[in-house]
């Protein structure tokens, strides 16, 4: 590799010069998305140290994760270490993770299971917290178990507590934030606990339940805006209509209710819940 040619790589755009750090093999400008992604994200590594890591929800970008806008590139470092700054990097000091928590292969980046609970900490919101928990487990990027027992290595922080009530529930089968907040509504209300992603054979194939009490015959169904869409609607219609002929009483819940109005629909939960044999004394 000579220097021209080194010039003429940098001068033509396909590769980036890094001032006193080196050079990228790839550039932000390149036309396809994951080199221009990857390109950026080498050189943020490198404008920051040798020690960088890629962490929280760019480390999981960068295993996969697709559906969540993260403007900024969040890299972490050893508290410490030697580093530098960079134009839109959200710069990490830590003393919790280490070597042992990244992985070299690619872009250099948290495991899985550590990003994942890096994202859900560094989160501005508990609501954005729980989003960054449940979209790499339901993306099938990283089991609930491991990011739970990462989670434990948390002694101190805000989010602590809700996130290990989230990641239960996340384990239990909830795939999606709208099943999070339905799993704590029914918590804040002393309603029993139901059975999550349930598989039943009906008669136009198998359907994925969203929450089902086993014991009692009853079925929630939570219906995001995608449910609204006619043919998707009409499908939902058949399979209520198959779940009610083997015995279950079903409750379709919009997302819309469960923001704004859900009293009366829990009020409905909770005398089918008593009319088929739950005694909320005998529970508590």
């Amino acid at each position: 590799m000579t220097r021209g040619h080194r010039r003429a790589m940098v001068t033509s755009g396909r590769w980036r010069a890094v001032r006193r750090k080196g050079i990228v093999l790839g550039s932000p400008r390149a036309a396809d998305e994951v080199s221009a992604r990857e390109a950026m994200w080498r050189e943020a590594l490198l404008r920051v140290g040798p020690s960088a890591r890629l962490g929280g929800i760019t480390a999981l970008q960068a295993a996969g994760l697709v559906g969540y806008d993260e403007p900024r590139i969040h890299v972490w470092v050893r508290r410490g270490d030697e580093k530098g700054s960079a134009l839109g990097v959200a710069l990490h000091e830590t003393r919790r993770w280490g070597r042992d928590d990244a992985v070299d292969c690619g872009v250099p980046r948290s495991t899985p299971a550590v990003a994942t609970v890096q994202a859900a900490l560094w989160a501005v919101s508990l609501r954005q917290a729980m989003l960054c928990l449940v979209m790499p487990v339901q993306q099938r990027l990283v089991r609930a178990e491991d990011v739970a027992v990462e989670l434990s290595r948390v002694k101190r922080h805000r989010f602590r507590k809700a996130l290990q009530a989230g990641i239960r529930d996340i384990a239990l089968g909830a795939e999606s934030l709208n099943e999070l907040d339905f799993a704590s509504a029914c918590r804040r209300r002393g309603l029993p606990e139901p059975t999550r992603q349930v598989r039943r054979q009906l008669a136009g194939g198998r359907a994925v339940l969203d929450a089902r009490w086993e014991e009692y015959g009853v079925v929630v169904e939570i219906n995001g805006a995608g449910h609204h869409a006619l043919d998707i609607a009409m499908r939902d219609e058949i399979r209520i209509a198959d779940l009610q002929l083997q015995g279950d009483v079903v409750f379709p819940m919009s997302v819309l209710t469960l923001r704004c109005d859900p009293e009366p629909l829990f009020e409905a939960l909770a005398r089918a819940l008593r009319a088929r044999g739950w005694n909320p004394t005998t529970s508590a």
